[in-house]
């Protein structure tokens, strides 16, 4: 309704509008009329434009604002929107404006709400310079230049409108009646270009009584952009006619329009009032009814949670006192066994004295039987172990022949390692840990004993001493000079601890063997240097392995006795 009073407000405007610009046409039509200029007899009239005259001195009329449209629906939105935003703040604030723009269901309240009541300045500060970044202004170069280029055209349009403007003089120049009698007459014809007013185009929506209104001024504005001569006066009579019977219909479609919208304001109050009102009761005996279901179920759950509170102290107290009356006979129960063993005890100090000697007695013997028996069977387990350890030694001392099939050493070990596990001895766990990788693969005839190791040494001896006598990178005839010289050689016998030569080594080596010394044997054969070392690896490795065994068997030995 808003929209379409507008338009006809508009209407209006333009069509006042329209009518003062035809009759100044009009006006100046008449004035072309008068600008037929008197010909002779016979020739046909010459109609010339009339050269206007400056008029003198008149008071400069007063001009009057147009009507600009888009000014108009600037005016009117800027006016809905400020109108607009304080229904909705109003609503913020109001519940009765609240409740009437939630019926009414006003375009983009929720958001707009939103922004009102959690909006702030600094989210607002935010979107206008995000906006301000995405505006891209024209630099002082490019204004600068389009300045320039704007006086150059100026200039241009002045040159050109000086030319056309003396073109125009000469064109309009006032000739004597002899140079217009001399000239041939001819009629100058003018062509006036008249400028077409745009109809208004109907829309299908509009109301019967506008679509005629608006119907009758295009056939005005018709009339208008005919290109006819000077207008009559029954022209001039229609359109007044025509202008006034359109004055007459925009008042009263004015009128009715406001009397519609009254009404229909009434009518709106009225109905909103009453479903207000209704809604108001209704809401009040909603809220009646759920105050009374609300008290009866607290009631209830109040009444429920009173019977469970009071059943669960009754329990209480009861379990309370059966409670009572069991500690009152536990009380009871443990004074008539203090009384009894009193009454015992007193018996037994009189006639039983010496039953206390007795037992104490029994317990020392008790104990001296048990740490007997602890005894008995450590020393069981120390013969046990030593015997074990004896076979142990037995099997890798003794001397056999190379004919009769080998014993393996794992099964000595093995009853070794079942009879020391009662012992429970880290020691000895950790010293079977090593031998196991040591005799685990190992038999009687694998494992060199003393004898063996010195007969293998006297072998060895000679090709010591022929690699003593050899020079450093020897050749062939070295080697055959060093196992020459080697045969004159004089051995040495008998101990001699500060000799360094082969002899010496070689005598203290067997000297150490004969007397069953073998970690000394050892430690002067790997004291030897070069190709002595050398020859000698393999003996130092048996050796060293038979030294070992022996050591670890010792320590089994020892740790056994301390058991």
């Amino acid at each position: 309704m808003l929209r379409s009073s507008t338009k006809l407000a508009s209407l209006r405007r333009s069509s006042q509008g329209v009518f003062k610009s035809q009759r100044r046409l009009i006006g100046e039509s008449s004035k072309d009329t008068s600008s037929v200029l008197l010909q002779p007899k016979g020739k046909p009239p010459v109609i010339r434009e009339a050269v206007p005259v400056s008029p003198g001195p008149q008071q400069p009329p007063k001009i009057k604002k147009k009507f600009l449209f888009p000014g108009f629906l600037f005016k009117t939105f800027l006016a809905t929107s400020v109108l607009y935003g304080g229904v909705l703040y109003a609503a913020t604030k109001n519940e009765t404006v609240m409740d009437f723009v939630i019926e009414h269901d006003l375009p983009l309240y929720e958001g707009l709400l939103d922004v009102i009541e959690h909006g702030s300045f600094d989210e607002l500060k935010k979107r206008m310079d995000s906006v301000r970044s995405k505006i891209i202004l024209p630099s002082k170069e490019e204004i600068t230049k389009l300045t320039a280029e704007l006086e150059e055209r100026s200039e241009e349009f002045l040159h050109e409108t000086r030319k056309l403007a003396e073109k125009t003089q000469q064109k309009f120049h006032h000739t004597t009646p002899a140079e217009q009698l001399q000239k041939n007459p001819e009629f100058e014809s003018v062509v006036k270009e008249y400028q077409h007013i745009p109809l208004i185009k109907v829309n299908d929506k509009l109301d019967d009584s506008l679509k005629s209104t608006i119907e009758s001024f295009n056939n005005l504005l018709r009339t208008i952009n005919v290109p006819k001569g000077p207008l009559n006066d029954s022209l001039l009579k229609s359109i007044n006619e025509s202008v006034a019977q359109l004055t007459v219909r925009l008042d009263d479609l004015t009128n009715n329009f406001n009397e519609a919208v009254e009404k229909q304001v009434k009518e709106t109050q009225t109905e909103y009032l009453r479903s207000s009102t209704a809604k108001e009761l209704e809401l009040t005996e909603t809220l009646l009814g759920q105050f009374k279901n609300e008290r009866l179920q607290l009631e209830k759950k109040l009444n429920e949670r009173m019977t469970k509170e009071v059943e669960a102290t009754r329990e209480a107290i009861s379990q309370a006192a059966a409670n009572a009356v069991a500690m009152v006979r536990i009380e009871d129960a443990k004074k008539f066994e203090s009384m009894v063993k009193d009454k015992i005890d007193t018996e037994r100090n009189g006639r039983l004295a010496n039953l206390d000697k007795i037992n104490t007695r029994l317990e020392e013997l008790e104990q001296y039987a048990l740490s007997i028996e602890e005894q008995l069977s450590s020393n069981n387990q120390k013969v046990l172990i030593h015997q074990s350890i004896v076979k142990l030694k037995t099997v890798l001392k003794t001397d056999t022949d190379p004919s009769e099939k080998p014993k393996l050493v794992k099964p000595y070990l093995d009853d070794l390692a079942k009879v020391a596990a009662g012992a429970d001895d880290q020691v000895i766990d950790l010293t079977l840990k090593e031998l196991y990788p040591l005799l685990s693969k190992e038999s009687n005839q694998t494992i060199l004993t003393t004898p063996q190791l010195l007969t293998r040494w006297q072998q060895l001896s000679g090709e010591l001493r022929s690699a003593s006598l050899l020079p450093p990178n020897a050749g062939l005839l070295g080697h055959l000079a060093s196992v020459l010289f080697s045969k004159l050689l004089v051995p040495v016998s008998g101990n001699k601890p500060d000799g360094k030569d082969i002899e010496s080594v070689i005598a203290r080596v067997e000297d150490s063997l004969a007397r069953d010394h073998l970690d000394e044997a050892v430690e002067d054969v790997a004291n030897l240097k070069g190709w002595t070392r050398k020859l000698a690896d393999d003996w130092v490795v048996e050796a060293r392995k038979r030294l070992e065994i022996e050591f670890l068997v010792d320590v089994i030995d020892a740790e056994s006795r301390i058991l």
